[in-house]
């Protein structure tokens, strides 16, 4: 399938966040003095990375894999699952125009995704400790973070679309 302009806006929007949270923790690893100083810090940065990776993965992979998916709403297995369980996603993605399902699946599949992980991470919440809460926080975090790109690459793409 043809990239559109959602995906790719929505890619390059959580790649610039992730790149500099790469770019901080690769830096700390080679200087282990300067880690040991800031490691609450570098924890933070890799817990919100592999929060927002969760949803870019999954995203970069629906895409890259869409043909072979059309039958699941182009969309990889468990992030399927995630989007047919809200019927009003469904409902939004076969009311789409033709040429629009893939980003509508894109779209709602991934936000239902992350809406799920993070009510699983929020149910740890209460019984963790405060290490585990900054963990699960961060990771929350990045899961929010990977939402609000696909939801501002979800309005620019009107802007290209008028």
């Amino acid at each position: 399938m043809e990239t559109s302009s959602f995906f790719q806006i929505a890619l390059d929007l959580i790649n610039t966040e992730t790149k500099k949270l790469e770019i901080f923790c690769d830096t700390l690893d080679k200087k282990p003095l300067e880690k040991r100083n800031r490691i609450a810090e570098y924890k933070c940065a890799k817990y919100r990375y592999a929060g927002a990776t969760n949803v870019w993965c999954r995203f970069f992979h629906s895409h890259r894999v869409a043909a072979k998916n059309a039958n699941n709403h182009y969309l990889l297995p468990d992030i399927n699952e995630a989007f047919i369980s809200i019927p009003e996603y469904v409902a939004l993605y076969e009311n789409a125009a033709e040429g629009e399902k893939q980003d509508f699946a894109l779209y709602y599949g991934h936000i239902a995704f992350a809406d799920s992980e993070i009510a699983k991470l929020e149910s740890k919440l209460e019984h963790s400790t405060d290490w585990e809460k900054v963990e699960i926080e961060e990771r929350i975090g990045g899961l929010n973070f990977a939402k609000e790109c696909l939801n501002e690459a979800w309005q620019r793409r009107k802007d290209v679309i008028a």
